[in-house]
This record gives C-alpha cells, sequence and structure tokens, in this order.
C-alpha cells in the first residue's frame, strides 16, 4: 500500500458490520506506512478487560516499530491503535504465539468513551493512527461490539482493510 490510501475499513466478519475510519497520515505517518504494508489484517476478535469498550487482534510484530507518534491513554469513540505488546503482558487464551525478542501488535479499536489503557500490567502507550468519521456507522459498530461482550467474541474476527 502507498501514502494515497486515505481510509481504511474496519469490521466484525460474522456479526455483518464495519465502518470506515481515515488514516491520520497528519499525526501518525510512520505507522499509517506500516500498517498499509500488511492489509489486509484479520484475527480472532477478543473484548478488553480492563480498557473497557475496545475489541481488538493481535498479530505477531512486523517492520519497524513507529512507537511515539500520536499516543494516547484514554482513547475515544472510532479510535483505531496500534499497541505493542511485550513480554509480560497479559494474553488472552487463543493469542499467537509471542516472540519474546519481538512481541505482538494489538490492533485496537475504540467503539464508546471511558476508556483507559493504564492496567494491571501497566499502561499501554499506543499510536492512534486512524479515526472514524461518520456518526450512523460508529453507532452500529458500537452496538455490534457491545455485543462482543454481552454475548461472545466466539468464531468472530476483526477486520482491518483498504476501504
Amino acid at each position: 500500500m502507498t501514502k494515497n490510501l486515505g481510509y481504511v475499513t474496519v469490521g466484525l466478519r460474522n456479526r455483518g458490520v464495519s465502518t470506515r475510519l481515515r488514516l491520520r497520515w497528519d499525526r501518525s505517518p510512520r505507522t499509517c506506512s506500516e500498517v498499509t504494508k500488511i492489509l489486509p489484517i484479520e484475527g480472532q476478535i477478543w473484548h478488553a478487560k480492563y480498557a473497557n469498550n475496545e475489541v481488538y487482534t493481535l498479530v505477531p510484530m512486523f517492520g519497524e516499530d513507529p512507537r511515539g507518534e500520536w499516543r494516547c491513554l484514554y482513547p475515544g469513540p472510532g479510535d483505531l491503535m496500534y499497541l505493542p505488546i511485550e513480554s509480560g503482558f497479559f494474553l488472552p487464551p487463543g493469542a499467537p504465539d509471542m516472540d519474546v525478542t519481538r512481541g505482538l501488535v494489538d490492533f485496537a479499536y475504540f467503539y464508546e468513551r471511558g476508556n483507559n489503557l493504564a492496567g494491571p500490567s501497566g499502561t499501554a502507550l499506543g499510536n492512534i493512527f486512524a479515526t472514524g468519521t461518520d456518526f450512523d456507522e460508529l453507532e452500529r459498530m458500537a452496538a455490534a461490539c457491545s455485543d462482543v461482550w454481552f454475548s461472545g467474541a466466539v468464531d468472530e474476527t476483526l477486520y482491518i482493510e483498504a476501504a
């Protein structure tokens, strides 16, 4: 992919819902560059226990680590983050194997307000690299993400692809 890509789609495959997010080349150019090189991304979804209104998928670390761009501790609705995960952080059952020298990347989508990335394993600062733009899409996505929390994540995947 190239810097010409302006948007990504984030969705829940089996629930049939998605939203288009604007890539934030203005705030996180290195993150956008690294992520767009590996699109599409799709994997098992999990719902956060500590961060609150977050769904995520995990992938092995790839490319150059772009830490330090548009970092955030309290992400809002429609924010998509790149969160590097190092050895010692809690991993959910079924998570990909972690190369302790490289770690994993948590692609986290936040669907409502009230999130906090300070948890029992420490503070998990990451980079916001895409933001929501369509209120109606964000509301539909929030309802589906909330359903992951209440009904479960079994057989559901989170995907990120070029829009």
